[in-house]
């Protein structure tokens, strides 16, 4: 019970305050109950009980409608009407017209600009009537609460706006960042099963040839324990990913890098793929992101000679200096299979510019060329996020 009745309060107070935290409007609240008991105190034994009592009036039913009704205006009417039935009465030094400075600063803290201005004036437009007819002092006093009011609200406005942009901002980016997150997934989980399948599907080609011509069963069964290999170790990787993306773990598998390369193009070479693989320079010297997009960008152009490729040979370059440069080369038929997925290559690119490299692919004759140049060193603390 005490629970429920907490959060409707919570709830109520919201109403109050609108987007401002719950102290804004158990202050403003607070000022404004102080002021009226003040200024009824102050007209006691209450001469013209009437006005007083109609002044109280419309003090409750306006906290009645701050906790019922989220639109401010009815609000602020009726407070201009308390404060005027008060000034009915006149005191010396009345703290009634104080409301009119806290009406102001709730409209332009709560409310357009010209709503705000326009409770400014009429607030104003109250205090010079009943100074000039109705027998009140210091107008100017009060009427300087009122501007200050004004510019007090006004300035919780512009802070509350500013604070609204920057949780948007906010969004904005961890929405980008997720997006970004998603397509690097994407990425892994693309090249790992295009890597896969298409080692995968050398082998099977292989052993069913060795069946099929040779009648050879222990170069089929050679044949399929490798696709079965390549099946296995894809299935680690997407499981060790999809482990990764459900706990805060780092993870435990390292990623391959340009030193595995040889193994990579041992294992396209057992499954019947020719390729012709060098290297010039120092391939240590690769930072371990670098190394790590130089493997993808290899394997998937390697999964691509699979593919599209009707010569199935391939020719790779790894140059290591001042930037490093890989190269692939492979033979391309004269009307080349088109690529359904448009995956590949665009992951390719995003690896090379993330690390604030370059990659072109591209056609000449009956060549198909991808290369790739990359920073030779890139901290992993200098990748985008």
């Amino acid at each position: 019970m005490v629970t429920g009745l907490t959060r409707e309060l919570r709830r109520r107070l919201e109403l109050v305050g609108g987007d401002y935290p719950p102290l804004y409007p158990v202050v403003i609240l607070a000022a404004s109950v102080v002021l009226t008991i003040t200024a009824t105190a102050q007209r006691f034994p209450f001469d013209a009980p009437w006005w007083t009592l109609a002044a109280l009036g419309c003090a409750l039913t306006t906290l009645v409608l701050d906790f019922t009704v989220a639109a401010k205006t009815g609000a602020c009417v009726l407070m201009l009407v308390g404060t005027s039935c008060f000034l009915m009465d006149p005191v010396p030094t009345d703290a009634a017209p104080m409301q009119l400075a806290i009406v102001t600063a709730i409209s332009a803290a709560m409310q357009s600009l010209r709503t705000g201005l326009t409770v400014a004036a009429a607030s104003i437009a109250v205090i010079t009537g009943f100074a000039a007819f109705g027998g009140l002092q210091a107008p100017a006093y009060y009427i300087s609460s009122v501007a200050i009011g004004w510019l007090l609200g006004y300035m919780i406005l512009i802070q509350q706006r500013l604070a609204d942009n920057r949780a948007r901002e906010l969004r904005a980016r961890a929405d980008n960042a997720a997006g970004e997150e998603r397509r690097r997934i994407a990425r892994e989980i693309h090249d790992i099963i295009a890597h896969s399948l298409s080692i995968t599907m050398l082998n099977v080609t292989g052993a069913r040839r060795a069946l099929e011509q040779d009648r050879d069963i222990d170069d089929a069964v050679d044949a399929l324990q490798d696709a079965e290999r390549q099946g296995r170790q894809a299935m680690a990787e997407i499981r060790n990913i999809v482990h990764l993306l459900g706990t805060d773990e780092a993870s435990v598998t390292p990623t391959p890098g340009a030193e595995d390369l040889e193994r990579l193009v041992a294992d396209y070479r057992k499954a019947g793929l020719q390729v012709n693989f060098r290297t010039v320079g120092d391939v240590g010297r690769l930072s371990a992101p670098v190394g790590a997009a130089v493997y993808r960008i290899t394997q998937e152009s390697l999964a691509n000679v699979v593919k599209h490729s009707a010569a199935q040979r391939a020719s790779i370059v790894l140059a290591v200096g001042e930037d490093t440069v890989v190269q692939v080369h492979s033979p391309c038929s004269a009307e080349p299979r088109p690529s359904r997925d448009g995956k590949g290559i665009t992951g390719m690119m995003q690896r090379a510019h993330l690390l604030g490299g370059t990659l072109e692919a591209s056609r000449t004759g009956d060549l198909w060329s991808v290369r790739a140049a990359l920073p030779t060193r890139v901290g992993a603390d200098e990748v985008p996020a």
